[in-house]
């Protein structure tokens, strides 16, 4: 991680009170190994958490994407970011006081390149042990971090500028806490809109199983063939009975860790929410292949694929299918009409 920016301001709200304060800093966190190491922290924490992908309301009068985009086309300077992320905490206030529940917190702003990708990252921090935040005249200063739990993290959002550049979607993510009235504020504020479908996700999981490194079979400690591991995703996944998909779930299922496969989407910059409804039609392409073109429907299970069906390599426009029960199959067929 190499950090750019960060800056920490503290609103105060306590739970079925509307009394907010805001503590705002006016100047950035030095940059040094404490901020590195407690950034650093923040984003493990984040990334073990239940992670959602968004991207900005656009629609007029959303104020934080239209400060967000002020500030991205401004000269980025300290006193840019101090002056953006003043005004969309300060905006925050009007959204949590009348939120009997919702409770205030430090609130972190950082900009930061982690693996190739910028992201701009606010970190709401609450009950931080070891009391690593110490308000000085100006600012806050970082005394220690030894200990960050997860628990401590209380919401987050992430955006990759890598994607917004590219103009993709999912450029934005977003922590999901349980408790829906009290976390709803959080994406009000940030303007967050979700528009991936249940299609998408499976699709991206897929994706991931065709390249992710597949695991080792406990019974034979050999590493599963590709086709092999694919079926296997299939029957755990199907065996839901809600039809969902929690992707820590199934990596400790087959990895032994809850993280590996979560870990793989972030560093290949593959967006999946850690929990979704899967899509029955997609989640059939781990066992099968189906194509519906020029009138004719083909459909085969994935494990036959360059065995009894391949493409031709001297005519791209002829496939083969080499089967004795296929061919009788379709002459008896032929016969009957």
């Amino acid at each position: 991680m190499t950090l750019s920016k960060v800056i920490i301001h503290e609103l105060i709200k306590e739970s079925e009170s509307n009394q907010t304060e805001l503590i705002l800093s006016e100047e950035l966190i030095p940059n040094n190994p404490e901020t590195t190491a407690l950034l650093t922290a923040l984003s493990d924490s984040y990334k073990s958490d239940r992670i959602l992908y968004a991207v900005f309301d656009e629609t007029e009068g959303k104020y934080f994407p239209e400060k967000f985009s002020e500030y991205r086309n401004s000269q980025r300077t300290e006193i840019d970011f101090i002056n953006f992320t003043r005004l969309v905490i300060g905006n925050l206030v009007s959204l949590i006081e009348p939120i009997t529940f919702a409770t205030g917190g430090y609130f972190v702003f950082s900009e930061y390149n982690d693996n190739g990708y910028n992201f701009i990252a606010v970190f709401l921090i609450r009950d931080v042990e070891g009391k690593i935040l110490s308000k000085t005249e100006n600012s806050f200063s970082i005394q220690t971090v030894e200990y960050v739990d997860t628990k401590n993290l209380a919401m987050a959002c992430r955006i990759n500028e890598n994607r917004i550049d590219k103009n993709e979607i999912n450029y934005l993510s977003f922590t999901q806490l349980r408790q829906q009235e009290v976390s709803e504020y959080f994406k009000n504020w940030i303007s967050i809109e979700q528009l991936e479908s249940s299609s998408d996700y499976t699709k991206s999981l897929y994706n991931i199983i065709t390249q992710i490194e597949p695991p080792i079979d406990p019974q034979t400690n050999i590493q599963y063939e590709i086709e092999t591991f694919r079926n296997l995703v299939y029957n755990y996944v199907s065996s839901s009975p809600t039809d969902t998909i929690n992707i820590r779930d199934l990596s400790n299922h087959f990895y032994q860790n809850q993280d590996t496969i979560s870990n793989f989407a972030n560093e290949n910059d593959i967006s999946i929410d850690t929990e979704f409804r899967f899509n029955k039609r997609q989640l059939k392409k781990f066992i099968k292949l189906e194509v519906n073109r020029d009138g004719i429907n083909l459909k085969f299970s994935r494990g036959v694929l360059n065995e009894k069906v391949r493409l031709s390599d001297d005519n791209p426009n002829l496939v083969i299918i080499e089967s004795q029960s296929f061919a009788n199959a379709l002459r008896n067929e032929i016969g009957n009409d």
